[in-house]
């Protein structure tokens, strides 16, 4: 399954979403699709914005073959040349994901399914996929045109980090675009006291200068292990790095962030700046994380 792209469903327009992106990408890389139902939840929300309700083993079986065969309809109608194969689990939707893309190229899912509150941006199933997952994760939401097609790949230095623009790299030569690489600096805070604006500004520029190199040996390195070509444009920024990443990829084609960055509790699945990002963006989102040690 190395070269499959894997994408969850559950009959929510957020799922529709992220199968039609996930058809898309299948199609460009020419993978087998495997669209997956966890069959575990015993809620489900009517059709059309209907309450949750509580179905019977039977029903809830029936309906998730049901979404599964509209998928695989859905699938053959927007990219024919597919091939499409759907897999029931009898598993919670997240485990069921995490099983069967372990060894993915990608894996799959909407902002928010059925069992998410109208409120959250992201639902509990898309957070805990992006934490959890061994492949890429992609996290798609609601369209919202098509982009530029650039790739804009979050940049701090860190393994995971590193991880995210190996990826990016290698996906924009798949696509013919090119990548931002973005880094985001934070003012030292112990200089925000001092009243010289001048020594305000060196410290600033130092900080700039050290981040700029950061990006460049991060384009370097990921270079050098890739192997690829596509034009990679360093930009750097102060700002808080979920902010800057979420105001560079506004119209992205993808936006790229690992799991974890500099500095980040080693125990966290998810850090601060990818949560961030996947919250607020309006554009797919790829979350990496580091090779074992």
């Amino acid at each position: 399954m190395t070269n499959a792209v894997v994408v969850g469903v559950d009959g929510s327009p957020d799922s529709g979403h992220a199968l039609s992106w996930a058809a898309a990408e299948a199609h460009r890389r020419g993978s087998v699709l495997y669209v997956v139902f966890g069959l575990w939840t015993p809620l489900a929300a009517l059709p059309f914005g209907g309450a949750a309700v509580r179905l019977p083993p039977d029903e809830l079986r029936l309906y998730s073959t049901r979404v599964l065969d509209r998928a695989k309809e859905l699938v053959r109608e927007q990219h024919p040349g597919v091939e499409v194969s759907t897999v029931l689990v009898v598993r919670p939707p997240v485990q069921a994901l995490l099983d069967i893309s372990h060894d993915a190229a990608l894996v799959v899912v909407g902002t928010r399914g059925l069992g998410a509150f109208g409120g959250l941006l992201l639902g509990s199933v898309s957070a805990r996929v992006a934490a959890r997952a061994t492949a890429p994760a992609v996290v798609v939401p609601e369209p919202a045109g098509p982009g530029d097609g650039t790739i804009v790949a979050g940049v701090d230095g860190s393994p995971h980090g590193d991880a995210a623009l190996r990826f990016a790299l290698t996906e924009a030569d798949r696509r013919a675009v090119p990548v931002a690489a973005v880094t985001a600096y934070e003012p030292d805070p112990l200089m925000l006291p001092v009243l010289d604006p001048a020594a305000v500004d060196r410290a600033a520029a130092i900080e700039r200068r050290g981040a700029e190199q950061l990006a460049s040996d991060a384009v370097g390195r990921a270079r050098a292990a890739t192997g690829a070509a596509a034009p990679v444009t360093v930009r750097v920024q102060a700002g808080r790095a979920a902010e800057v990443l979420t105001d560079a990829g506004r119209d992205a084609g993808l936006i790229v962030v690992g799991s974890r960055g500099r500095g980040e509790v080693r125990g966290l699945l998810l850090g601060s700046t990818s949560q961030g990002v996947l919250h607020h963006a309006g554009r797919p989102v790829a979350v990496l994380h580091a090779p074992p040690d």
